[in-house]
């Protein structure tokens, strides 16, 4: 199981790369669930809510393992939530 931190931490890098992506370019408009987006921000939506669950999930069960590699993961999720919220303007504290 040694490649499942690795795979964690490239999806983590991939989504953050995503959502720079999605911040600076524009994308074809669809409406999904109700909602008018542009078609990048689904997978970053989906990725930026199940990593950071399943890192953590990791980090809770191996406690007897060097866990920098999801650590390192987490952090990129946290820095992808934290322009996100930047993006859509969603204040959580107001």
């Amino acid at each position: 199981m040694s490649t499942k931190n690795k795979i964690y931490l490239v999806l983590s890098i991939v989504v953050l790369l995503m959502t720079f992506v999605g911040i600076f370019q524009k994308f074809e408009t669809i409406h999904f669930i109700g909602f008018e987006t542009e078609i990048i921000w689904i997978p970053v939506w989906i990725g930026v809510v199940i990593l950071p669950l399943l890192n953590l999930y990791e980090i809770a069960v191996n406690t007897d393992d060097y866990n920098k590699y999801y650590w390192l993961a987490l952090l990129l999720n946290v820095i992808s939530i934290f322009f996100i919220l930047r993006y859509f303007e969603i204040e959580l504290l107001s």
